[in-house]
């Protein structure tokens, strides 16, 4: 059986996989409780740098002359986003007793903060014509690592043993992440036609999001090249993670087993 995985978290016969168990804050290792306060006070950083830099370049786009009210409501929107995604792991632990692994919920806070923040909110996209290249790099890796997730609470949501063949685990991490990034393009493209923007980069003249009448667009062949090649960093991205988790998903999966004993906590018990 060494190319499936096997999972047993919450068989009956398991000390703490039972449901009625309740799980103590003091019960969770202590190296992932360091984890978790590592997140907290990231996030409290990320809150406060977020809010301080939504107030300064929101404000200097209103007092300078020349900006447009679009401009203004796109910046400052990227902002808002940022904080609501900072607020997202305590609204699924609350509302829907989920609990995202430390390990993924500061990649996520950092993936987040290089888009909204300084990609859109300081147009990292329009001065560096390259980040865009990266960040999507970045997210087929975090699409999997969330793929890597999601199978193992569905997993540990079955009272009886699962077997999970590890070919077809790469097989879905990688197309988890192509599919999530064909539907990240088409929400660029709605976006793009409804707002005009500038999010698919179609423009030869910029990179950046916000666009004037003076830009040039790109035609025939050229103007595919960044979705392309957008997908094409997914897969990358998507493949590097699925290759890791292959070799490792039961090192990596330890930080998941701790996310599941953490959704049977109180909520008031995690210090924030």
């Amino acid at each position: 059986m060494k190319n499936f995985y096997f999972c047993n978290l919450f068989l009956k016969d398991t000390d703490y996989g039972k449901r009625d168990k309740k799980t103590r804050w003091e019960d969770v290792e202590p190296n992932y409780r360091e984890r978790i306060k590592r997140l907290h006070k990231l996030n409290n950083v990320a809150f406060w740098l977020t809010l301080a830099l939504a107030v300064i370049n929101v404000g200097m786009l209103i007092i300078r002359s020349g900006s447009t009210w679009e401009e203004i409501v796109f910046r400052g929107g990227q902002y808002l986003a940022m904080l609501l995604v900072l607020k997202a792991p305590s609204v699924l632990r609350m509302r829907f007793k989920l609990e995202v692994p430390a390990l993924l919920s500061i990649v996520i806070v950092l993936f987040c903060f290089c888009a909204l923040v300084l990609g859109d909110g300081l147009d990292f996209y329009g001065r560096f014509p390259w980040w865009d290249s990266v960040l999507h790099g970045f997210s087929g890796a975090l699409l999997s690592m969330i793929a890597l997730w999601l199978i193992h609470i569905i997993m540990a949501g079955n009272d009886k043993a699962i077997y999970f063949n590890k070919y077809f685990l790469v097989l879905f991490l990688v197309m988890f992440s192509l599919g999530m990034g064909a539907c990240w393009e088409i929400i660029e493209y709605t976006y793009d036609s409804i707002s005009g923007t500038n999010t698919q980069q179609f423009m030869a003249s910029t990179t950046g999001s916000i666009i004037t009448e003076e830009d040039i667009p790109l035609c025939g062949h050229e103007a595919l090249g960044d979705t392309m090649t957008d997908l094409l960093l997914d897969f990358a991205g998507a493949l590097l993670v699925a290759i890791i988790g292959f070799f490792r998903h039961e090192k990596i999966m330890e930080g998941y087993d701790m996310a599941i004993r953490m959704m049977k906590i109180d909520n008031e018990e995690i210090p924030e």
